[in-house]
């Protein structure tokens, strides 16, 4: 296939010469040699008009500096704004001043030869090892093609944005990738999917004329393109939204664009592009906003996401995430009564003190460290099983969040017999939180896993019931103990005869399915009050207490035996 190509382009030995001395020109044709072709121009304007109809045929061009009509100078002004296939032949600058050279190669010229010429050996190898690295160059440029898309392939895109140098400080490079692409593609398939994605690789090789850059396929949903700095992308994003539009299944496809302008010359090319990835994760769930730009406040947050991620074998290891005990009352009977708590993480993190779970789980569940954490959260959980019984002489079960991740790991089942058999601890007294979302897939096999675990003895909550979409079709299939009606039904739940109702309809079921129900989210008497007249067994929530520190959840349970 090189072969094939660079075949091609020894057939591609034009020459443009420009220079408004005929002699000159006709000196400069018979040193090049007869390998090459001589194409003539006396200024800057007819070199455009020959370039524009000859540039298939052009591997170099020789251009004067002082000319009439349009110099030299003006012509490299021009060439720099034209469209790729000729911008990228390189020139030769003549001039006898050598004080232009350097303002010659910041305007894009690739080699400075001084008047008078040199011998013509000199002037015919330095022509022939430019044409060589021309075509050298077009030949990756064409066999460094992405099959799906046309597009470059990743490698070539990174290589292309190491070689841009300071030209960096005036471009900008644009990440765009697909929303939901495995869900997209599952919705339309796969063959479909690729045509979109072909469809938007077309699109983007349209924008390399009009912002003289390249696009690449990065990852499977997210494309990038470097090209000319733009204040806005306003017709960008308007010419993509129109092409998905008249592309059959394109309407279903929604995309978040990431912009890193007027790029740090001084930055690694994998900081650069990860600079404009990042930029889409403020918006990755913003129905409104399609495009946002990498500034000084993502750039602190992902410099504190990343010591985050790189500190947290160190802080795991050193017990820096420790488990705090929200408690959980018994209602159901004359007087509430300390009937278990949840188990939640908090980061004691040397340098930025307590960091709420918000910040650093989901960032966790995106580096896959989510696992590691739950189960140092496990084994605290039963050691303050044991403990309370220990200490307080009473049975107190503890709730842990299980991931549906975790629950499909092979090892997770044995790991829970061995912390309980560690701890000397009823399983029953180790409670299961499945948050209801995670039975929405493969329902069998989480059934069949979870049904499982109740029969080794463990107690199953279903976390956030109503939350999802699908509670009341599978709820009757779900093999669980205890159901815990999500917060956000019980923080709504005073304000109309509607929401209130709500609530009491889900403990009505509960009761009917013979399983005991939880509140969470109580935070004031009358949320207490009509909780217990509707018949809810359980309430977690500020009303009673906040989340505890280890021996202040250890007094507590104490105080209550004694009670």
């Amino acid at each position: 296939m090189l072969s094939v190509i660079k075949n091609a382009f020894v057939k591609r030995r034009g020459v443009l010469i420009v220079d408004d001395e005929e002699i000159n020109r006709e000196i400069l044709a018979s040193m090049i040699g007869e390998e090459y072709v001589p194409y003539y121009a006396s200024n800057g304007q007819e070199a455009i008009a020959m370039l524009e109809a000859h540039s298939e045929a052009l591997c170099l061009i020789m251009l004067d500096i002082n000319m009439p009509v349009m110099n030299g100078m003006e012509f490299l002004e021009w060439k720099k704004k034209a469209p790729s296939s000729l911008r990228n032949i390189p020139v030769i600058v003549l001039t006898s001043e050598r004080s232009l050279e350097i303002e010659s190669l910041r305007n894009g010229a690739i080699d400075f030869i001084k008047k008078p010429y040199e011998s013509s050996e000199i002037i015919a190898a330095r022509v022939a090892r430019i044409v060589e690295l021309y075509e050298t160059s077009e030949t990756i440029l064409h066999t460094s093609r992405d099959a799906k898309t046309g597009l470059f392939t990743k490698e070539y895109f990174v290589f292309y944005v190491s070689s841009k140098g300071e030209e960096l400080k005036d471009m900008d490079i644009l990440a765009l990738q697909i929303v939901n692409y495995v869900i997209a593609e599952e919705m339309i398939g796969r063959a479909k999917m690729e045509e979109i994605m072909s469809k938007i690789g077309d699109f983007l090789r349209h924008q390399r004329e009009i912002y003289h850059g390249l696009g690449t396929l990065y990852h499977e949903n997210t494309f990038l393109f470097i090209g000319d700095h733009r204040d806005n992308y306003d017709a960008f994003i308007a010419e993509l939204q129109e092409l998905l539009r008249s592309t059959p299944n394109g309407d279903r496809i929604r995309f978040k664009i990431g912009v890193y302008y007027r790029l740090d010359t001084h930055l690694e090319p994998s900081i650069l592009i990860n600079r404009a990835i990042h930029s889409i994760e403020p918006i990755r769930n913003d129905s409104i906003n399609l495009i946002h730009a990498y500034d000084n406040a993502l750039h602190d947050k992902i410099v504190y996401q990343e010591k985050l991620v790189q500190g947290f074998d160190y802080s795991l290891e050193a017990g820096q995430f420790i488990a705090f005990y929200q408690p959980k009352y018994r209602i159901d009977g004359d007087k509430p009564v300390l009937a278990g708590a949840e188990a939640l993480v908090r980061w004691r993190h040397p340098e930025y003190g307590m960091i709420s779970p918000g910040e650093f789980i989901p960032l966790f569940e995106r580096n896959a460290l989510i696992s590691r954490l739950d189960r140092a959260m496990y084994a605290q959980a039963a050691m303050m099983i044991a403990e309370v019984k220990k200490t307080a002489g009473i049975d107190v079960p503890i709730s842990v969040n299980v991931s549906r991740l975790e629950i499909f790991d092979p090892s997770f089942t044995p790991y829970l017999l061995d912390i309980v058999k560690k701890n000397n601890i009823d399983p029953s007294l180790l409670h299961l939180e499945i948050t209801e979302t995670a039975f929405t897939e493969s329902t069998k096999e989480l059934v069949a896993i979870v049904t499982n675990l109740r029969e080794l003895g463990f107690s199953i909550e279903v976390d956030d019931f109503g939350s999802g979409y699908s509670s009341l079709n599978m709820i009757a299939d779900l093999p669980f103990d205890i159901l815990k009606i999500d917060m956000g039904f019980v923080r709504n739940m005073l304000r109309g005869e509607k929401n209130l109702n709500l609530v009491h309809t889900v403990i009505d079921i509960a009761k009917m399915m013979q399983v005991q129900v939880i509140a969470e989210g109580v935070e004031n008497k009358e949320q207490y009050d009509y909780l217990k007249s509707f018949g809810c067994n359980y309430i977690q929530g500020y009303y009673f207490s906040k989340p505890l520190p280890k021996d202040d959840f250890l007094a507590l349970a104490l105080k209550e035996n004694q009670q």
